[in-house]
């Protein structure tokens, strides 16, 4: 197996300085492994370096992860006491441990994971995001220029959509590396709880990456949330054979390390 060091090399990672096992190799925004707290009893969350690196052994995909409003994130800096329910950087983090775990089971990696901010003041509104038509400026707006999926997430989400609001959007088999497209140029998704914002984050990557709603197949990612029996938010998370083919065949995805 390749040294760590030349498998982050090769997602593209920079290992030119310090570099970090949880920060910069996992991309953990808190440099920690998140908390999972819909594990029972004495289970604790884990990561693996021998897992992630047979993740970027075969196929992956690089995200980069846009906090809109970034200033207004409620961030909790005691390990003691932040969880994914309490502190948003701590979410972003489990939603990032969770769309390893839901796209591995079909050989679909994720590999080098950028952050970035737009602070309210730079934010032109779009921190508190109303309409499906700033969800696509968002995208538009912002987009960062390398070869990583554009994910944004604004402070406020509140999309009306029918008796509800929209959890998340994104474009379906999204733009190559220009990401120039007329319409979504990424994925937005809203900071829910644990168990939703991190399904719902692996379902709009799940859509840049080609894959249609799948409303007829029960517990599979791609099944709209209102369509999920009640409680198996965090189960609903399979993917097919198929889904995972196609994933592999979208533009934005890299061959092994």
């Amino acid at each position: 197996m390749a040294s760590i060091r030349a498998l982050a090399n090769c997602a593209g990672m920079d290992t030119s300085g310090n570099f970090s096992i949880l920060g910069d190799f996992f991309g953990f925004r808190r440099s920690r492994v998140p908390a999972d707290e819909g594990l029972t009893g004495s289970a604790t969350a884990s990561v693996s370096l021998l897992q992630l690196a047979n993740d970027l052994d075969d196929d992956f995909v690089n995200l980069n992860i846009v906090k809109i409003g970034a200033d207004q994130f409620v961030v909790d800096n005691n390990p003691a006491t932040s969880l994914p329910s309490n502190d948003h950087f701590h979410l972003i983090d489990y939603c990032i441990y969770r769309i390893r775990n839901i796209y591995r089971q079909r050989g679909v990696g994720v590999g080098r994971i950028l952050h970035f901010s737009v602070d309210t003041a730079d934010a032109q509104g779009h921190e508190n995001c109303t309409t499906k038509g700033e969800m696509e400026d968002i995208t538009d707006t912002w987009t960062v220029n390398n070869d990583g999926i554009d994910t944004f997430v604004p402070i406020i989400l509140n999309v009306p959509s029918g008796t509800g609001v929209i959890l998340g959007r994104s474009a379906v088999n999204g733009p190559c590396e220009d990401k120039d497209d007329k319409g979504m140029n990424g994925s937005v998704f809203g900071l829910w709880g644990p168990e939703q914002a991190s399904r719902t984050f692996a379902h709009e990557v799940g859509h840049y990456l080609k894959l249609k709603h799948k409303n007829s197949t029960n517990n599979n990612l791609m099944q709209q949330s209102g369509s999920v029996p009640s409680g198996n938010m965090r189960t609903s998370v399979n993917l097919t054979n198929a889904q995972g083919n196609d994933m592999k065949s979208h533009c934005l995805m890299n061959s092994g390390c």
